[in-house]
C-alpha cells in the first residue's frame, strides 16, 4: 500500500515510533533518527534474551533503519534537510526550539518550503496551543489530566493509573491515520500540511463514549459513568478462574433471549422469581446497573463450574462469555491463530520472536513484515550517501561531532 514512501521519524518512546512502525507494516521506507544517546526506549527493561535488545524497543522498532546524530548535531544540519528534501512523511515529538537548532525550524510551518510535498507530523504532550503548551508531559500527566485515573478504584481510595499506555499507544494510531488521510489529500492537490497530535487530545478522543454518557447530569448511571463509584472490573469467580459474561444486549426492546434458559439449565432458578433479577439478564450481568448489586449471588451458585464449561454454557444460550486468561494463553489460543495476529519475525542475534502484525487484513494486499531492529546509527553512512553526502562532506560531519563516529554500537 505504502511502498515508495519515504518515511523520516525524529521520536522517541512510544507514540510517533508506533506510528511509524505501523505505516512500515504497510510498506514504508522509515529512517528513524536519533540523538548521540539513542532513543530512551532501548533501555527499557525487560531485554530481550536472545540478543540483550530492549523488547519494547524491538517491538516499537523493527524494520528501520537508524541514522545517529552526534553530540554537536547542528552541524548535520545539512544532511537532515537533505532528508526531509525527499520525505513523504517526517514524524516526530521534538520540541520547536530543538528542531531551529538542528536547522529544520522550517519544518514546522504549515507547508515546508524545501519539500511543499511534504506531510510533517508534530506528537506534544499537551498540545501545541493553549497555556500548558510549553510545558512537559507524560504518559502519567495526560491519563490524569483527562480523568483516566478515575475509572479504577474508588472515591475513598486514592486515583490509579491505567496500566497501559493508552496515551501514548492511542496517539500513535492517530497518527497512523492522520498521515494517510494527509497522503491520500496530498495525492489530490500536491501539497503536503503539517498536522498536530497530542497525548491529551487522543485520550479525550477516546474517551468520547463516557463524555457522552455524563452530559446528562439528570441521568447519571450505568458503566460509563460509574467509574470511581464501583470497585475495577475483576470477573466473576468461577470454581477456577474469572469469567467476564453478558445476556440481554441491544436487540429489541427486550434485548436477546438467552438468559432464562441459562438459568434453568445452569441451576440458577431461584433468580427466576426474584424480582431482582430482571428475565433478559441485561441489568445484572455484563455492565448492568445491578451488576455490583447481585455478583455475589451469581458468584455463589458460579462455584460449581469451572471457568471454560460456563463459558461454553453461557454461549450455547447466546450469552457473551470469555475466561480470564493470560497473555501467554492469549498468544497460543485457536482464535488468535487462526486470525494471523501473531507472527515470528527474525532477531540480529539468531534465532525468532512472536510479534504482532498490522491488524488490519487485505483482500487484494498482503503487507510483507519487516524484522530487524537497527543498532545505533547502524545506517547512518548508507542514507547519507542516499542523500548525497559522501566523501570528505561526509567526513567532515563525523569530525565535528554533527554525527556518531562510527556506526553499529547498540
Amino acid at each position: 500500500m505504502l511502498d515508495g514512501v519515504k518515511i523520516v521519524e525524529f521520536a522517541e518512546g512510544a507514540a510517533g515510533p508506533l506510528a511509524a512502525t505501523r505505516l512500515a507494516d504497510l510498506g514504508a521506507a522509515v529512517i528513524k533518527i536519533e540523538t548521540a544517546d539513542g532513543d530512551w526506549m532501548r533501555e527499557a527493561v525487560p531485554a530481550m534474551a536472545q540478543d540483550g535488545m530492549s523488547a519494547s524497543f524491538f517491538h516499537l522498532n523493527r524494520g528501520k533503519r537508524s541514522l545517529a546524530l552526534g553530540h554537536r548535531p547542528e552541524e548535520a544540519a545539512p544532511l537532515l534537510r537533505a532528508l526531509l528534501a525527499s520525505a513523504d512523511v517526517f514524524i516526530t515529538d521534538r520540541a520547536a526550539d530543538e528542531l531551529e537548532r538542528l536547522g529544520i525550524g522550517a519544518v514546522s510551518e504549515e507547508i515546508y518550503a524545501d519539500n511543499p510535498r511534504l506531510v510533517s507530523v508534530h506528537i506534544s504532550p499537551l498540545g501545541r496551543k493553549g497555556p500548558m503548551a510549553r510545558q512537559r508531559g507524560s504518559e502519567l500527566t495526560t491519563q490524569a489530566m483527562a480523568g483516566y485515573t478515575r475509572y479504577l478504584g474508588t472515591q475513598e481510595q486514592p486515583p490509579l493509573r491505567l496500566g497501559a499506555d493508552v496515551a501514548s499507544t492511542g496517539t500513535g494510531i492517530f497518527a497512523a491515520q492522520a498521515v494517510m488521510a494527509a497522503l491520500y489529500r496530498r495525492n489530490r492537490d500536491g501539497r503536503g500540511q503539517r498536522v498536530d497530535l497530542s497525548l491529551l487530545n487522543s485520550l479525550l478522543s477516546m474517551k468520547s463514549i463516557h463524555l457522552a454518557a455524563q452530559s446528562d447530569p439528570d441521568v447519571y448511571s450505568g458503566p460509563r459513568v460509574g467509574g470511581a463509584n464501583n470497585p475495577p472490573e475483576r470477573g466473576w469467580k468461577t470454581a477456577d478462574k474469572p469469567i467476564f459474561f453478558a445476556f440481554g444486549g441491544s436487540v429489541g426492546a427486550e434485548g436477546r433471549a438467552g438468559w432464562v434458559d441459562f438459568a434453568q439449565e445452569a441451576g440458577l432458578t431461584r433468580f427466576l422469581d426474584d424480582p431482582r433479577f430482571d428475565k433478559t439478564g441485561r441489568t445484572t450481568t455484563g455492565h448492568g446497573i445491578r451488576v455490583h448489586e447481585l455478583r455475589e449471588e451469581y458468584e455463589k451458585e458460579f462455584a460449581r463450574f469451572p471457568a471454560e464449561a460456563l463459558v461454553s454454557l453461557i454461549r450455547k444460550h447466546a450469552g457473551n462469555a470469555a475466561a480470564y486468561v493470560s497473555s501467554d494463553e492469549t498468544m497460543a489460543h485457536p482464535q488468535t491463530a487462526a486470525l494471523g495476529i501473531v507472527k515470528e519475525v527474525a532477531m540480529r542475534g539468531g534465532g525468532k520472536t512472536r510479534v504482532r502484525a498490522f491488524p488490519a487484513r487485505f483482500s487484494r494486499m498482503k503487507p510483507p513484515l519487516k524484522d530487524g531492529t537497527p543498532h545505533l546509527g547502524e545506517h547512518t553512512e548508507a542514507i547519507a550517501a542516499e542523500a548525497g553526502i559522501t566523501g570528505p562532506a561526509f567526513a567532515k560531519m563525523i569530525d565535528s561531532g554533527g554525527l556518531l563516529p562510527r556506526a553499529g554500537n547498540a
